[in-house]
C-alpha cells in the first residue's frame, strides 16, 4: 500500500521516515497492524523472515496469511491486547517460510496518535526456535538425569572442590540412611563414613582433581561408625564445567558386599575343596605307605620262604600269601591311578615299543586264570600293520590286561579274542555303538576270526608305508569275549568308576569296578574312546582306538625279562656281589631287604637313618646305597642332597636307589631333584631289586660276601649277637631270655600289663619268633627311654621340628610290638610338632602328660617281658 492511497492515519504512519529507518535497522521482525487487523507496515526483517514482498501482506489480514487455528490464536491475541491497552509478552509456535515450524519469542503492544487515540497493534518477534529447542533438549536431558538418581540402584553423586557433595541419587540416599536426596547437599564424607574411610577417599578426589585421571572400578572397603562394613566397587571422575575447569568430582559406586561375602564363602569352599584334595592325596599316599611298608615284608618274606626247601603243602600256602599280595598291590595301584587321573597328575610315556609284544604279554599274564576254565586266549594281528610304535607301553599293557582280565573274569566257555585292525586315516571318531565300523564288525564275527601264533605276531610287516598318514597309524583294538554279556540297561554305567553291571557280580566274580573306569579314562588320555558291544549270553567287545607313531623297530629295545617275570620266570643270572648300604629305619624293612640282598648274593651294612648313612658311606667303601625317603634325624632326600655336594669336583658318583612305600608321582620328582639315580617302590620284589642292581659294577674287587650281614638297628641273620647302632645296646644270646619249654613258642603277659603290646602280632611280623620280639623289645626299652628324654627337653624348649621328628621315630617303633596307645599319643605330638603347637606351654604339658604315662605302661610291660 503507497503512502497516497493510504486513510490519513495510515498515511502518517507509513510517511514516518525515521521510524522507517529505525525499524529497518532492528534485527528483529517488526509489524504493525492496523485496530481492525490489516497489516499497515512491516520491516524488512520481517519480509526476509517471511521470505514475502511488502505487496504479499500490505493490507493483509491473518486469516489471508495463516491457517485458521493460527490465524484466530492470532486475531484473540490482538483484541485482548487492544482492549486491555496493555502489552503482551509470549513464546509461541509458528510456521516459517520453509513450511517448517518454529519458535518466535514476541512483543504485542497497543499503537496511539498524539491525541490518544488507538490507532492499532506492533508486534515485535525474534526467531527463538534454536533456544527452545536447546530448552526443550535440556529439560529432557534434565528429566533423563532426574529419572536415572531416582531410580538407579547404584549409587551416583555430584562433589564440589571441597568434596562436599551437590547432588546424588536416591539410592546413595537411602544407602547413607535419609529419606530425601537434598538432605546430603552441603554434606562430605565425614559427615557419613569413619574418619579414615573419609580421609582415604578425599585423598583419592583430589588426585582426581589435580591430575585429571579417572579412578576406574576401585574396589572399597566403606566402614560406618555404627554399622557393619560394606564393600562397594566406584569409579571417580573430574567435574569439569563449559570451560574445561575442574570445579569437582562425580562418580558412580555399586554395593558389592553380597558379592564380596560369596567371594569370601566361594574362597573358603575352594579352599575347603583343596584341603579335602589334599588330605585326599595325603591319605592316598599314607595308605600306600601304611600298606606297602608290612606288604614290603610279607612279599618280601614269601619270596625267602619260596626258596627254601618246602613241603608240598607249604608251598601252596606260600602261593596263596603270593597271589593275596598280589590281589592287595593291584587294588592299591588301581586307587592310586585313579586318584592321579582324576587330579589330572598322570603323565604318559612316549618310548618305542612293539605293540604285539605288549598283547602277547598280557595274554601270557591272564593265560593261566584262562587255562583253569578251558579259555583260549588268541591274538589275531591285522597282516601288514606295524609292530613297533611310540606311546606308554605300561599304560596300554595295563588296559589290556584289565579288558583281558574282565573278559576271562566273564566268560565260563569259548575264548577270549584280541583283534588289531587298522582304521582309515580320514575316520576322526571310533566306530559306533550304534553303528560300528566294518574293522569292528568283523572283530564280532570272533567265532571265525583267524587265530595267529605268538610267534607270528612278531613278525615284519610286508608294507608299513601303505598304512601309514604322517608317520602315524590308526587302530582298532577290540577284546572280544564269548562270555554272560551285558545288558543294554547295564552298559550305560558299566565304565563309571566302582561300578560293576550287577551288584551280584561282586560277590561271584569279586573286584572294586575301578579297572574298566580306568582303562576308559586311559584311552581317552592317549586320544581314544573306549566302547562296547555286548548281548547277554552271547559275549562282550570291548574296542578302543588308538593313534600311534610308528617306530623304527631297530630303536625299540625290548627286555624280554619283562616277559619272563609275567611267565614266572624266577632264575636270574648271577651278578658280581656289590657292597651295599641300605638306609632303612624300619626293623622289618631292613630284614627284609637283607635277606633279598643275601639270596642274591650281595653284601649290606645297614644305617638307621641319614646321618648314620654320610657317616658309613664316608668311613666305607660301597658300591650303591639303597635310601629310603622318610627316616628320622636325617631323610634320605637329605642325605642324597649332602652326598652330591660332597662328590662335586671329584669324579665319584655313587649310584643311589631311592627306597620308600610312597607311590606318589610327587616323590618320584623328589628323588630325582635330589640326585638319587633310581626309585624303587615297597614292597620290593626279588626281580625288580635284581634288576636295579644288575646294572651296577662293583669298585675294584669286591670282597667274598660275608654269610653274616651287619644290621643297624636290627637282628643279623647268622649271629646271636645283634648290635644297634643308635642306641649302641649289645643283646647276647644269654640265659635272660631262655624259655621254659611251656613257653618257648608263646609271649604271654599278666593281666595288669595286659594290652599295652599287641605281641601276637609282632611276632607275626618280626622275622625270628619269640626270639626276635626279645631282642627288639630290649632295643626297644632302650630306644624308647631315650626319645622320651628328648621330647621332654623339645617340648621344655618350644622346638617343634625335633619333636616331631624324634615323635615320628617313637610312633615307628611303637607300631613294631603293637603299643597302639603310646603310638597315638606319640602320634599327636608329631602332629602338633608339625603344626606348630608346641609353643603353646598348656597344650604341650598335656600331649607330653600323656605320653609319659603311656610309656611307663609300655616299659613296665616290656620289663615283664623281658624277665
Amino acid at each position: 500500500m503507497s503512502p497516497t492511497d493510504s486513510p490519513s492515519n495510515e498515511h502518517d504512519l507509513q510517511t514516518s521516515a525515521t521510524y522507517r529507518a529505525l525499524a529497518n535497522s532492528l534485527p528483529l521482525s517488526v509489524l504493525i497492524k492496523s485496530s481492525d487487523g490489516r497489516r499497515v507496515f512491516a520491516n524488512e526483517a520481517y519480509l526476509k523472515w517471511r521470505n514475502l514482498r511488502w505487496e504479499d501482506v500490505a493490507g493483509k489480514f491473518d486469516s489471508d496469511l495463516f491457517d485458521e487455528e493460527i490465524a484466530r490464536k492470532y486475531s484473540d491475541d490482538d483484541r485482548r491486547v487492544l482492549e486491555s491497552g496493555q502489552a503482551q509478552h509470549a513464546v509461541e509456535r509458528t510456521s516459517v517460510a520453509d513450511g517448517s515450524v518454529g519458535w518466535i519469542e514476541r512483543v504485542k503492544s497497543p499503537i496511539y496518535d498524539a491525541n490518544g487515540k488507538l490507532l492499532g497493534i506492533q508486534v515485535l518477534f525474534w526467531d527463538v526456535t534454536a533456544r527452545v529447542q536447546a530448552e526443550q533438549k535440556s529439560r529432557f536431558e534434565q528429566s533423563l538425569l532426574n529419572t536415572l538418581l531416582e531410580n538407579i540402584p547404584d549409587s551416583i553423586y555430584f562433589k564440589d572442590l571441597q568434596s562436599r557433595f551437590i547432588r546424588v541419587s536416591r539410592a546413595m540416599a537411602e544407602k547413607f540412611g535419609y529419606h530425601d536426596p537434598q538432605e546430603i547437599i552441603a554434606k562430605s564424607d565425614a559427615d557419613i563414613f569413619t574418619l579414615e574411610h573419609a580421609e582415604q577417599a578425599r585423598k583419592d578426589e583430589l588426585e582426581v582433581i589435580e591430575t585429571g585421571v579417572p579412578l576406574v572400578d576401585r574396589v572399597e572397603r566403606e566402614t560406618w561408625p555404627e554399622r557393619d562394613d560394606t564393600w562397594c566397587m566406584t569409579t571417580k571422575m573430574p567435574l569439569v564445567d563449559e570451560d574445561g575447569d575442574t570445579i569437582g568430582t562425580f562418580g558412580i559406586s555399586r554395593d558389592i558386599t553380597a558379592l564380596k561375602r560369596s567371594e569370601a564363602a566361594l574362597k573358603e569352599a575352594v579352599r575347603m575343596a583343596d584341603a579335602a584334595n589334599r588330605a585326599k592325596s595325603e591319605f592316598l599316599a599314607n595308605m600306600s605307605h601304611e600298606i606297602r611298608t608290612p606288604m614290603n615284608a610279607l612279599v618280601g618274606m614269601a619270596d625267602l620262604l619260596a626258596q627254601t626247601d618246602l613241603s608240598e603243602v607249604q608251598s601252596e600256602y606260600v602261593d596263596t600269601i603270593r597271589r593275596s599280595s598280589d590281589s592287595l598291590l593291584r587294588l592299591l595301584n588301581d586307587i592310586l591311578d585313579f586318584s592321579k587321573i582324576e587330579a589330572r597328575k598322570l603323565e604318559l610315556e612316549a618310548v618305542p615299543f612293539s605293540l604285539g609284544y605288549e598283547i602277547q604279554a598280557a595274554i601270557s599274564t591272564l593265560r593261566y586264570q584262562g587255562a583253569k576254565k578251558n579259555l583260549e586266549l588268541r591274538l589275531d594281528y591285522e597282516e601288514g600293520l606295524p609292530h613297533y610304535f611310540v606311546g606308554d607301553p605300561g599304560r596300554i599293557r595295563q588296559i589290556l590286561i584289565n579288558l583281558i582280565g574282565n573278559a576271562v573274569k566273564f566268560t565260563d566257555r569259548g575264548g577270549v579274542t584280541v583283534v588289531v585292525k587298522r582304521l582309515p586315516p580320514a575316520q576322526t571318531e571310533p566306530a559306533s555303538v550304534d553303528q560300528p565300523h566294518p574293522d569292528e564288525v568283523a572283530a564280532l564275527e570272533h567265532s571265525g576270526a583267524k587265530a595267529n601264533a605268538a610267534n607270528e605276531s612278531d613278525s615284519e610287516p610286508e608294507n608299513e608305508s601303505d598304512i601309514t598318514d604322517g608317520g602315524k597309524t590308526r587302530l582298532l583294538v577290540s577284546i572280544v569275549d564269548t562270555g554272560i554279556g551285558i545288558s543294554p540297561e547295564q552298559q550305560a554305567s558299566v565304565l563309571a568308576p566302582f561300578t560293576q553291571a550287577d551288584a551280584s557280580m561282586t560277590r561271584r566274580f569279586g573286584g572294586t569296578g575301578l579297572g574298566l573306569s580306568i582303562s576308559r579314562q586311559l584311552v581317552e588320555l592317549m586320544g581314544g574312546t573306549l566302547q562296547l558291544r555286548s548281548e547277554l549270553g552271547v559275549g562282550t567287545t570291548f574296542y578302543f582306538d588308538l593313534e600311534l607313531s610308528v617306530a623304527d623297530h631297530t630303536d625299540l629295545e625290548r627286555n624280554d625279562d619283562d616277559l619272563e617275570e609275567d611267565l614266572g620266570g624266577e632264575e636270574f643270572v648271577a651278578t658280581q656281589p656289590l657292597r651295599v648300604l641300605v638306609a632303612e629305619d624300619g626293623v622289618t624293612n631292613q630284614h627284609v631287604i637283607a635277606g633279598l640282598l643275601r639270596s642274591l648274593g650281595h653284601e649290606c651294612s645297614i644305617a638307621s637313618d641319614g646321618r648314620e648313612t654320610l657317616s658309613k658311606w664316608r668311613s666305607e667303601t660301597y658300591d650303591v646305597i639303597l635310601m629310603d625317603m622318610h627316616m628320622p634325624v636325617m631323610d634320605g632326600l637329605e642325605a642324597t642332597v649332602e652326598i652330591r655336594q660332597q662328590e662335586m669336583g671329584t669324579d665319584q658318583h655313587i649310584p643311589i636307589i631311592a627306597l620308600t612305600a610312597a607311590a606318589m608321582a610327587e616323590d618320584a620328582r623328589l628323588c630325582r631333584e635330589a640326585g638319587m639315580d633310581d626309585y624303587l617302590t615297597k614292597p620290593i620284589r626279588r626281580r625288580k631289586l635284581h634288576r636295579a642292581l644288575e646294572v651296577i659294577h662293583p669298585i675294584g674287587a669286591a670282597a667274598a660276601v660275608s654269610s653274616s650281614v651287619s644290621v643297624g638297628s636290627g637282628a643279623a641273620f647268622t649271629s646271636s649277637k645283634t648290635v644297634d647302632n643308635q642306641s649302641g645296646i649289645t643283646v647276647e644270646g644269654s640265659p635272660r631270655f631262655a624259655r621254659s619249654p611251656e613257653s618257648a613258642d608263646r609271649l604271654v603277659l599278666g593281666n595288669k600289663h595286659a594290652g599295652c603290646l599287641d605281641l601276637d602280632s609282632a611276632r607275626s611280623r618280626i622275622p625270628g619268633g619269640v626270639s626276635g620280639v626279645l631282642r627288639l623289645a630290649a632295643v626297644f626299652k632302650e630306644e624308647c627311654q631315650s626319645l622320651l628324654e628328648l621330647l621332654e627337653t623339645d617340648i621344655s624348649t618350644g622346638d617343634n621340628d625335633s619333636a616331631r621328628r624324634n615323635a615320628h621315630t617313637l610312633k615307628g617303633a611303637c607300631g613294631l610290638l603293637g603299643a597302639k596307645q603310646l603310638q597315638t599319643a606319640a602320634g599327636e605330638i608329631e602332629e602338633a610338632g608339625r603344626e606348630g603347637r608346641l609353643s603353646d606351654p598348656d597344650e604341650a604339658g598335656t600331649l607330653l602328660q600323656s605320653l609319659q604315662t603311656e610309656a611307663n605302661r609300655v616299659l613296665a610291660a616290656v620289663d615283664e617281658l623281658l624277665q
